[in-house]
């Protein structure tokens, strides 16, 4: 799949709600990565679902529990994340985007096993990783263990200790965290920055007994949102948003708790601060979506996910020369992680 498309420009006022909090002092601006003026490569993924090896024997309790899914290769984990990491270090991108669902069932130990297999890639390959929660991630009643004919509660984790297990892919060096939410404005480069947007619930999940399927962003969020737009806006740099619910719709069939609570606000909230692209998982499969409303476009580029096959990702490539973005994807090279592997045994 491929798509390329332009910047679009800025057309109406942006809506100064807050004061900044860029320093007055130029010399304090962030240290970017990439700076302004180089392209930069994203790879984006979404729903790994990791579930650590620790909390699994893989026997009939487990191969039960697989029967009942929708297709996630549990049973692999730890070979997928192996072979993203390999691809990783072949294509060499500047960034990875994982937009929420980092675990399976939001066990403790995934998240903390997951996370270390992050920090190896970053020290690997140079790549900084940035994520997002997913509605699976987060103070999540279905956590559980496996060993042989019976399931066990896994302990879950709390908003807190997800940004503490996750702090160095995306949180600590934020350019803004919004106070309502586990969403965070981050600039991988200085031309092209990522609002990472939480838009999962999961406050009401021990109440209801399971994760909660929809997602919604807080009017709060909102008006956060605008703070981000006017320091983009003030810095000349462009904002892709990364969400885990769908910002469009992706299917005429499956919409509800997959596409976020009143989009239509979202979508207001992005195209007046700029922002014409996010990318997004939840659903599951490859779309890419379109709206078009009052001189604004937007395209929702819905990522398969990692942990279902074809085990797909995407490539979001900017160009600096005239601002376009161009979009492809590729089927995860297990094959040639299992020959790198066996080569290093």
């Amino acid at each position: 799949m491929h798509i390329s498309f332009r910047r679009l420009m800025l057309v109406t006022p942006l809506l100064a709600l807050f004061s900044c909090s860029w320093p007055e002092d130029k010399t304090q601006l962030p240290q970017y990565r990439i700076q302004s003026g180089q392209d930069l490569t994203i790879l984006t993924t979404t729903d790994t679902h990791y579930l650590s090896k620790s909390l699994t024997d893989y026997g009939p309790a487990f191969t039960q529990f697989l029967a009942a899914g929708d297709g996630k290769q549990l049973g692999y984990s730890e070979e997928l994340i192996g072979a993203l990491a390999n691809d990783i270090a072949i294509r060499k991108p500047d960034a990875v985007i994982i937009s929420g669902d980092l675990s399976n069932n939001g066990e403790k130990r995934s998240h903390q096993d997951l996370a270390k297999h992050l920090k190896a890639i970053e020290q690997d390959t140079g790549t900084r990783v940035y994520v997002i929660p997913g509605n699976h991630d987060i103070l999540n009643p279905w956590a559980r263990k496996f060993k042989g004919q019976r399931r066990y509660r896994a302990d879950n984790v709390t908003p807190q200790k997800f940004r503490n297990l996750y702090q160095d892919f995306g949180y600590d060096e934020a350019l803004l965290e919004d106070r309502d939410s586990l969403s965070y404005l981050a600039a991988p480069s200085g031309d092209l920055w990522l609002l990472m947007l939480d838009t999962s619930q999961y406050t009401n999940n021990k109440q209801l007994g399971h994760p909660q399927l929809d997602g919604r962003v807080a009017a709060s969020t909102l008006q956060w949102i605008d703070e981000c737009g006017k320091l983009a806006a003030d810095s000349g740099a462009q904002i892709v948003a990364v969400m885990h619910h769908s910002l469009l719709d992706h299917s005429e069939f499956i919409q509800k708790g997959f596409t976020v609570n009143d989009n239509a606000g979202v979508i207001e909230a992005l195209t007046r601060n700029g922002i014409n692209t996010a990318l997004s998982g939840h659903i599951h499969i490859q779309d890419i979506s379109k709206s078009s409303r009052n001189d604004s476009s937007i395209y929702d580029i819905a990522n398969s996910a990692l942990s279902v096959y074809p085990h797909q990702y995407g490539m979001l490539h900017y160009s600096s020369a005239d601002h376009a973005l161009d979009y492809n994807t590729f089927k995860l090279d297990l094959e040639m992680w299992a020959q790198a592997t066996r080569l290093h045994r």
